[in-house]
């Protein structure tokens, strides 16, 4: 018969049945006020307003699924024990806003959860667990670590199907073991919202569970300087998802927080991303988002071929409620560029290549490890400038030596030397005519031409700009009345004789 040891528990635990027993009651006592709250909304104040009650009072389903490591210390007591303390402090702190059920994670995926959360994809998670009944996963890690445990949770948002970010947690003392798994979880929930108006760049949301505060008042997911990155749901008639889409490049930083209802402005790459109204079964919601601390490598693709990177790309960044930027770098040879985790959280990433503003990048560093964009493709439209640019200086050089050569044959007709008039007139045939230039013009707007139709209107635009100014100072009606002056001069000159 095995000896146990008090002392290597974390807490003092009743018999397994009695510890069951009380979890069951806290989760019947928690749905309970949760459905009493539901129905009280149902049956107070009009329809409009009950819709918004029921969305505020309705509580969050959070599976918690723990994977320990295979250590001889880390027995299944252990393990129960910290999912005691989990649903304790739940009851404690958090109150009616979660019905929190926890549990083993599954054996085929407490391997991929023990190599590392970070690198955890939505893949790797079963699909049945993904269809559960629930609105929230949250994986927590327990490992050995240098002087102590680690702790590891991470969240898998089910309505948007958004992993959170890792959070880790070390604990030196082994009585600790519950509270910090519990303050783990806490770090990794993100509450949702729902998107209820869009006006301009000002957007009003409404908070998942917003009528249901924590009983610790000290205890806050959301408010002013928080950040939510918006997702639409196209359901299907049952309500189930048939697609979701994280929207890329855009979020929204909260501004105010008044009970359930948030104010926050929108800061997106996208032109018109979101919908000013709902449309039947498709949603329009937003997961609060926490960066790791970590940076971002940004990587520039070609918008018409993402295969092309794009190379010595220069990245500006500013502050979502300031103009003032400061260069962040320029993309490398593979078309990247480390942007550093920044204490402000959100920034807006400015992209240039030669002075021309090509993308608005907002961004969350650390959000991602990689995020790639595809802009514009830059480079025809430099490639276009440079040989706008020989053809201008050509052009100048040919007007000036244009006026000095007529200006000398003017000259000598007025002396009444037409022959020599008539050698300065023959250098002046020898210039570049305008027909020349047109066609030189079109050769090299055919060879500078993309498939991107901004960048291509830009190029347009520098070959029109060039065309006009070819009509308007390379005048070939100029030359030909000089040249019918000096005919005239000169027949004139010969029919009077001697």
């Amino acid at each position: 018969m095995s000896r146990r040891h008090p002392r290597s528990c974390p807490v003092a635990n009743p018999p397994h049945s009695r510890t069951s027993a009380a979890r069951t009651a806290r989760s019947l006592w928690r749905l309970a006020s949760g459905l009493a709250l539901v129905l009280a909304a149902w049956l107070a104040g009009a329809r409009q307003a009950d819709a918004q009650s029921v969305w505020d009072l309705t509580p969050y389903r959070i599976r918690v699924l723990m994977a320990v490591d295979n250590r001889p210390e880390f027995t299944e007591r252990l393990a129960e024990s910290m999912r005691a303390v989990l649903a304790e402090r739940t009851d404690t702190a958090v109150g009616a806003a979660w019905i929190l059920q926890s549990g083993p994670a599954p054996d085929d995926l407490r391997p991929a959860l023990l190599d590392g959360l970070a690198a955890l994809s939505v893949e790797q998670v079963p699909q049945s667990l993904v269809e559960l009944e629930a609105d929230k996963l949250i994986f927590v890690t327990l490992t050995a670590g240098q002087g102590g445990w680690t702790i590891g949770a991470r969240e898998l948002d089910l309505q948007t199907r958004l992993l959170g970010t890792t959070v880790s947690r070390h604990v030196r003392q082994r009585q600790l073991l519950g509270e910090e798994a519990f303050q783990a979880v806490l770090g990794a929930f993100a509450p949702l919202a729902r998107i209820e108006q869009v006006e301009g760049k000002q957007v009003r949301l409404r908070l998942r569970a917003g009528g249901l505060p924590p009983l610790d008042p000290t205890l806050s997911w959301i408010g002013p300087g928080s950040v939510l990155r918006p997702v639409i749901r196209y359901n299907d008639r049952d309500g189930k998802p048939r697609r979701i889409e994280p929207l890329e490049w855009t979020f929204m930083a909260v501004e105010s927080l008044a009970g359930a209802e948030l104010t926050s402005t929108l800061h997106s790459g996208l032109r018109s991303p979101l919908s000013g109204r709902r449309r039947g079964p498709v949603e329009q919601v937003a997961l609060a988002v926490r960066p790791s601390g970590l940076p971002t490598r940004l990587v520039l693709k070609s918008r018409t071929d993402p295969q092309r990177r794009l190379a010595g790309y220069e990245v500006y960044s500013h502050p979502p409620h300031a103009t003032a930027t400061h260069l962040v770098g320029r993309t490398d040879g593979q078309g990247e560029l480390l942007v550093p985790a920044d204490s402000a959280g959100l920034r807006v990433l400015l992209v240039k290549n030669g002075g021309e503003l090509l993308a608005r990048l907002p961004m969350l560093p650390g959000l991602f490890s990689v995020a790639a964009a595809e802009i514009p493709d830059d480079d025809q439209r430099l490639a276009a400038e440079g040989v706008i640019t020989g053809l201008q200086r050509r052009f100048v050089d040919i007007i000036a030596r244009r006026q000095v050569l007529m200006t000398r044959v003017r000259a000598r007709m007025d002396e009444g030397k037409l022959e020599e008039a008539e050698r300065f007139m023959e250098q002046l045939r020898r210039l570049g005519s305008h027909q020349q230039f047109m066609t030189m013009i079109a050769l090299e707007r055919r060879r500078t031409a993309t498939t991107d139709e901004l960048i291509q209107r830009k190029i347009d635009k520098l070959f029109d700009d060039t065309r006009q100014v070819v009509v308007r100072f390379l005048d070939q009606r100029q030359i030909d009345q000089l040249e019918s002056e000096l005919h005239a001069l000169r027949s004139q000159t010969a029919s009077a004789g001697p």
